[in-house]
């Protein structure tokens, strides 16, 4: 899924705004067969078509919403893991594993330890929040991200924060983002 993931998000930082799809609410969707819900943060929207399901496992990709010139342009991706990917999630254990080479490679869009910085990890109610830096970063997003790890409804749940290359968000913009995004999937799927 990772190529997917950076494909669609390449197209959409170059695209900067999503149009709204031809569902009721452009920001909300079930995914798996309507096991979760993708829910995006305020003036963000759910980018059509990008949304791809292998077995129990999922991946989306959301961005602005057009129209909202009052939010920053960034690139949002929802990783899905299968049903029981949350079992025994401990947040300390894996700050410490993402910190080491294994850590950093799976952090990393070219699957390389060498290529990410961990700048930041930091436990926010049951989630783990890590700022990182990607020097194999698409050519059309930034290298710094924010990324979290939490578990709902038993599964892993990855979401990704960065802003395109030309317009970087700044760090604590994208971690204001990062904590909208949270709560709405959060809310989304108690």
């Amino acid at each position: 899924m990772r190529g997917m993931a950076v494909a669609l998000a390449a197209l959409l930082a170059l695209a900067g705004c999503v149009a709204p799809g031809a569902g009721p609410d452009p920001a909300r969707a079930p995914i798996l067969a309507g096991a979760m819900m993708l829910a995006a943060p305020d003036g963000y929207c759910i980018v059509p078509g990008s949304r791809l399901e292998r077995g129990d496992d999922a991946l989306a990709l959301m961005g602005r919403c057009a129209g909202e010139d009052s939010r920053p342009p960034a690139v949002l991706t929802v990783t899905l893991g299968a049903r029981g990917s949350a079992s025994g999630f401990d947040s300390n254990a894996l700050a410490t594993w993402l910190r080491g080479a294994q850590g950093r490679a799976a952090l990393s869009r070219r699957g390389r330890a060498a290529d990410v910085t961990v700048e930041e990890v930091v436990g926010l109610k049951s989630a783990l929040l890590i700022r990182l830096r990607d020097a194999g970063a698409d050519r059309a997003v930034e290298p710094a991200a924010w990324r979290a790890v939490l578990p709902l409804r038993e599964r892993l749940v990855t979401l990704t924060v960065t802003g395109p290359r030309e317009t970087p968000l700044a760090a604590a913009a994208g971690r204001k983002l990062m904590e909208g995004f949270i709560a709405r999937m959060r809310a989304a799927n108690p």
